[in-house]
């Protein structure tokens, strides 16, 4: 399981964590959750995979999601820190991309942007995924999402 040092590390910190996840799904939080007594460090998830959902249920601007783009490090980091303020987390991480194999409006490529605002500091991650099939770069994200999650916790 690739979130159990996550988990241990939340567990013996007492950290909680809550995720934003577009790209994703939910497979982030879903991976967490394979993990007996998830509860004590999951405060919550939200699956936000329009701009319409960002919009009502992050509390996210319409004018910083055109500004940025729906697949940027800006919206990355803004879901972060939303999800982190909603559920009152100590740990907000936020995933949006392309996983193809169409791309959404005004973005250029399969990517991926991960954020994890851990307390107060926040970390912005870029993927590339040009090439991987759709469960291939959607694997590949929740993978860099814990590898980097541990890191930080480390």
């Amino acid at each position: 399981m690739i979130s159990k040092d996550t988990f241990d590390q939340l567990l013996n910190k007492g950290l909680t964590i809550a995720f934003a996840e577009s790209m994703t799904g939910g497979a982030a939080t879903y991976e967490l959750m394979k993990n007996p007594g998830a509860s004590k460090v999951i405060s919550g998830s939200i699956v936000a995979y329009s701009i319409k959902q960002k919009h009502n249920l992050l509390n996210m601007s319409l004018e910083d999601m055109n500004k940025y783009g729906i697949v940027s490090k800006e919206v990355s980091s803004i879901m972060a820190r939303k999800i982190k303020e909603t559920i009152g987390s100590d740990i907000g991480v936020g995933v949006t991309g392309n996983a193809g194999p169409t791309l959404q409006d005004n973005t250029y490529g399969l990517e991926a942007w991960v954020s994890i605002l851990c307390k107060t500091e926040m970390h912005v991650f870029h993927l590339d995924l040009e090439g991987l099939s759709r469960v291939e770069a959607i694997e590949k994200t929740v993978r860099f999402i814990y590898e980097k999650l541990s890191n930080i916790l480390n």
